[in-house]
């Protein structure tokens, strides 16, 4: 995964030893549940995140702590006030699928100011690239100067290979380090990371795919 993980730093500019790839975010979520979660502990999530994210809780014997949204968007104070010496992770879709929403970076800043050190905030980051509004940012920075945080975009959407199966995460060494030892040792075969590589260089099709989801979403909204 050498080449894969060179291109994605190249393309988005985090340091390759702290990239993670996987057969898919809900891959990568799995290992991180694998890692960090296990009976006694708790997780949390919002009302209306991605479905996995409970379904990897109660794989590994954990409590899945649903936290209710405001205006169907992650509600910063609730999440906070549910956590509990028990909690070992938060995930956060942002932006969210189905609802559509999304917070500010200063919120997601404020979110992870208010954890606790050994709580993992999960920043998942399948849809970053369709956010144009400049209050918003993936959480590669995040992510950068924190040891508790996991930053997770995925092939799936903007390039359009979800059927492949191909994610990655960018997070703290030792993180990685934890992932890595329950991670399966062939999890990416070889042909998507090359399909990977070459979705990486394909300019006019990030742009297509980008004005394909305007065009959509004004006429959904509508």
């Amino acid at each position: 995964t050498g080449e894969l993980k060179a291109a994605i730093a190249k393309k988005h500019g985090p340091d390759a030893g702290r990239i993670l790839v996987g057969a898919g975010s809900d891959e990568i979520f799995l290992m991180i549940g694998r890692a960090y979660l296990g009976p006694g502990d708790e997780m949390i999530c919002t009302r209306h995140a991605f479905a996995i994210y409970a379904v990897i809780g109660q794989q590994q014997g954990a409590s899945v702590v649903e936290v209710e949204e405001k205006n169907f968007t992650a509600d910063v104070d609730a999440i906070l006030k549910a956590v509990t010496p028990r909690t070992k992770v938060v995930w956060l879709a942002n932006p969210n699928n189905p609802t559509g929403t999304y917070l500010p970076y200063d919120d997601v800043k404020r979110l992870h100011a208010g954890l606790p050190e050994g709580v993992l905030l999960v920043l998942d980051a399948a849809y970053c690239e369709f956010v144009r509004r400049n209050d918003y940012a993936s959480g590669v920075e995040l992510a950068s100067s924190n040891s508790n945080v996991v930053m997770a975009p995925t092939f799936s959407k903007l390039y359009g290979l979800a059927g492949l199966r191909l994610g990655w995460a960018y997070a703290p060494a030792h993180v990685i380090d934890a992932i890595e030892r329950v991670r399966m040792p062939f999890n990416v075969n070889l042909v998507v990371q090359s399909v990977g590589v070459a979705a990486l260089e394909d300019e006019a099709f990030v742009q297509e795919s980008l004005a394909h989801n305007d065009k959509e979403l004004a006429r959904l909204t509508a």
